[in-house]
């Protein structure tokens, strides 16, 4: 999806600003300010991206129960697509249907599993309904063996490969049903390299009793191979039927049975969170609400539960289901955050929902789930789950009702919800939704008690550090924030050193709002990448690998050295600004996005006089058409067809500072003017887009690879949509570190480069070290004098961890999965007032100690 899309703006940073910077940072440590939350770190686990099965939960066998290329219920399929049942859409109004689908793209009955058939053999397998193993798990394989030749059977893929680790255990178990006629027979099971070199195999005799019957056993690989598979093969005549193949590590995290990757648990215990937000997200929700998740489904034995289909496109098994998520909050110290589904399917697809005199059917669900949680074994659902393994109460502390919810129809059903939990489980902290953004008005008014309220923050580059006094301009009404799930996700890559800034400064952002901010969690957290369905991720991973992305570090950082309340800081910078150059240099282009549009006349003027006037009709070679169907009508340059991303530039042409006219005529279609500028070259550029969003909106974008987009300012609304058929008069002035633009004259939008210096500092009240957190966001250090005033004597050695990158584009990878990680240093000079020089890009914190008299 999105991409490097800020690397123009960081060659313009990198040309831009030489001259030397300085700052000046002053701190009271006598002026308390807020307190900073204990519990502003969590975490968020969402069944994404094959985040869980695949990823986290330890199961290395791919639709094990055969149910993968079962329809969710409440669909029909058309087409190549789900169809959800067209019932009335949750947020819209008189009863509006959605006509949201999602494509199906199971091309197989079996997804996972092949027909292993070697000299000479031959076999059969379907899915059946024939002998179900249980309710949970309807379908079964069923495998007809009409020829054994030398080897026939099935074989399993795994999720993208099992990664077979030599020396280490991995136990397997499937069920096999006969009519008691397949005696003497064998099946022989295995792990295999792609080249077909055992790596490890047993051979099981199967038993002469009717029916299903379970088998065993433990496989160790002789050799390594991350990219494996299974194997399951027979030699005899016959027809058995196939369900619940599972192969597990004996080694997974604290060796719990049914249990979760090594690597990926331990990167998610080493962010230490206060808790953990689980099971979604939109995947709690469902694409519709007859498919949407039940708790009560993945308690119990694993083949005894109902598989969930994920609105993310595919099924989970709830393998790791309720039972598995509280032990890993107990495991690693966090606090359970249980999100109850309200009985509203997730709004940005079906939106369909259980009408209000079904809600309490959610509403005691939600009061069992807690009960199951903390409910003592005399109760009913505390009893059972002593009698699935764990007597003792797990560590659940909150409650998040609906997810993406807003308005005045979800805030009624919450509060029926608050008031029900609420009375019987005082303890339990309860938090509201506010939709896909910021908390507001539209959904608060209608709530009796809010808590904590949970807004969402995905954004592109850069935003933090515009918006920085976001939650100063919050009204304290008694309610605490908990912002569920935030990253910089536009215009960064797939995670890179520029996303990390912009987290680093959000985050700065809510620790000085303490006493508003007490949670956050990043989102997604987990992210298989052979089905990325998010740009940005924390933690990717295959089979055999795994790496952090670089905010992950600078997250843990955080954590680790978070104050326990604010001090008084104030900073100054100082910027030699004499050798300073524009940072919007490049060349000049013309663009529309499903809009057929002409221009003209274009003009560009320095120091008072035209150093460019275009000729279409004498000159079209001067510009070079790279994608959509340019023509040449009288004097102008048009765009004649549909399409996105058409562009046409004018070569061998750069300019600095510089103003820009040009007239332009919408023809027809979608939106109306793009006019791209500071073109680094034809996939790498800034432009400005007149009648966005449908003809209703401008804004500044970036562009990189020629296709991915991030707008560079809030989008602003047209006054009036641009009218068909009129010639309007564009002007844009490109000063050194600013840009304005006019549409007739008018002034509708400008965009000047944020502040890139940030820090903030607070103290340790258990050891009483002051904590000096600061951002540098620019192309060049920073030489930062630090001024500590009723502090104490400094004792000079002071601890600095140092998180950087070269540039902004910097990225981990799985083949340099730690290539920017934090780095410590002793600072020997520290004092009342000393000198500190930031690196560029990065985050710095450093810990003052007071000596003791």
């Amino acid at each position: 999806m999105y991409k490097k899309t800020w690397l123009i703006i960081i060659a313009f940073f990198q040309i831009g600003i030489i001259g030397a910077q300085k700052a000046e940072l002053t701190i009271d440590a006598s002026k308390l300010k807020n307190p900073v939350s204990p519990t502003l770190h969590g975490a968020f686990f969402e069944e994404i991206s094959n985040a869980g099965d695949g990823g986290l939960y330890a199961e290395l066998i791919r639709n094990r129960g055969f149910e993968d290329a079962t329809l969710p219920p409440g669909n029909t399929l058309k087409d190549g697509f789900l169809i959800p049942k067209r019932t009335p859409h949750f947020g819209m109004r008189n009863g509006g249907v959605s006509d949201w689908k999602m494509p199906w793209t199971v091309s197989s009955e079996y997804p996972g599993w092949s027909i292993v058939n070697r000299s000479g053999g031959n076999l059969s397998i379907s899915v059946s309904t024939e002998h179900a193993l249980n309710n949970a798990t309807p379908h079964n394989l069923k495998i007809v063996i009409l020829n054994p030749g030398k080897k026939v059977g099935i074989a399993n893929e795994g999720y993208w490969g099992i990664n077979a680790v030599k020396g280490k255990d991995y136990l397997l178990s499937f069920y096999l049903w006969t009519d008691g006629n397949y005696s003497g027979a064998k099946a022989n099971a295995g792990l295999y390299s792609q080249n077909e070199i055992v790596l490890d195999s047993h051979s099981f005799s199967i038993n002469k009793k009717p029916g299903w019957i379970k088998y065993s056993c433990a496989l160790t690989p002789q050799q390594t191979d991350a990219d494996a598979h299974f194997e399951l093969t027979f030699n005899q005549k016959g027809t058995v039927y196939l369900d619940f193949v599972s192969l597990f590590p004996r080694n997974t995290f604290k060796n719990r049975p049914n249990g979760l990757r090594v690597d990926l648990a331990q990167d998610i215990a080493a962010l230490h969170p206060a808790f953990i937000r689980w099971p979604g997200g939109c995947f709690v929700e469902g694409m519709n609400i007859q498919s949407s998740f039940n708790w009560k489904n993945s308690i119990g034995p694993i083949e005894q539960r109902p598989e969930t289909y994920s609105p993310w496109g595919y099924w989970s098994t709830d393998g790791f289901g309720f039972d598995e998520y509280l032990r890993f909050c107990e495991d690693i110290g966090a606090k359970g955050l249980f999100v109850a589904n309200v009985g509203v399917s997730c709004e940005m697809r079906s939106g369909t929902f259980a009408p209000d005199d079904s809600v309490q059917f959610y509403i005691q669900n939600a009061l069992d789930a807690i009960e199951y949680a903390i409910g003592p074994t005399t109760s009913k659902w505390g009893k059972l789950r002593a009698q699935n393994g764990h007597p003792k109460l797990y560590p659940l502390a909150y409650i998040e009702l609906g997810n993406e919810q807003s308005g005045p129809r979800y805030a009624r059903r919450y509060n029926w919800f608050y008031e029900a939990i609420h009375k019987k489980y005082p303890q339990i902290h309860i938090i509201a939704s506010m939709g896909l953004s910021d908390v507001n008005r539209y959904t608060l008014d209608s709530m009796q008690h809010v808590e904590i309220a949970d807004e969402h923050a995905y954004k592109p580059a850069f935003w933090a550090m515009n918006n920085y006094p976001h939650f100063d301009n919050y009204k304290r009404e008694g309610y605490k924030v908990y912002v569920g799930e935030y990253a910089t996700n536009s215009g960064v890559g797939q995670g890179d050193m520029n996303a990390t800034l912009s987290d680093a400064v959000y985050i700065l952002s809510m620790e000085r709002n303490g006493d508003l901010v007490s949670m956050s969690s990043y989102a997604p957290l987990l992210a298989n990448i052979n089905n990325e369905d998010w740009p940005v991720n924390l933690i990717n991973f295959d089979a055999s690998r795994s790496f952090a992305h670089i905010s992950y570090y600078m997250i843990q950082m955080m954590t680790q050295n978070r104050a326990d309340v604010n001090v008084y800081s104030s900073s100054k910078l100082q910027q030699n600004t004499s050798d300073a150059r524009p940072m919007f240099a490049g060349g000049i282009g013309l663009a529309t996005w499903d809009t057929q549009t002409a221009y003209k006349d274009l003009n560009i003027i320095q120091h008072g006089k035209i150093v460019y006037h275009s000729d279409f009709l004498n000159n079209p070679e001067e510009w070079s058409k790279v994608r959509g169907t340019w023509k040449v009508q009288d004097s102008s340059l048009a765009e004649t067809a549909n399409g996105a991303q058409t562009l046409a530039y004018l070569k061998n042409k750069s300019f600095e500072t510089y103003t820009l006219k040009i007239k332009a005529r919408k023809l027809s279609g979608t939106n109306a003017f793009i006019i791209p500028f500071a073109m680094k070259d034809e996939k790498t550029f800034m432009r400005i887009h007149i009648g966005s969003w449908v003809n209703s909106h401008c804004t500044f974008e970036s562009v990189t690879n020629g296709e991915d987009v991030a707008d560079l300012i809030t989008q602003r609304p047209l006054q009036t949509p641009i009218k068909t058929g009129e010639w309007y008069d564009i002007r844009l002035e490109v000063m050194k570190d600013s840009i304005a633009c006019y549409l007739d004259d008018k002034l509708i939008m400008t965009y000047k480069e944020p502040r890139k210096f940030f820090a903030i500092a607070g103290k340790d009240e258990k050891s009483g070290d002051l904590i000096v957190t600061l951002v540098n966001a620019s192309a060049s250090p920073y030489t930062t004098n630090i001024k500590t005033l009723n502090m104490g004597q400094i004792n000079k050695n002071a601890d600095m961890t140092i998180l950087s990158a070269p540039n902004l584009e910097a990225e981990n990878s799985f083949d340099n999965p730690t290539k920017y990680v934090p780095v410590k240093k002793l600072i020997t000079n520290a004092s009342d007032n000393f000198e500190v020089s930031l690196p560029p890009y990065s985050i710095s914190i450093i810990r003052l100690k007071v000596i003791a008299h």
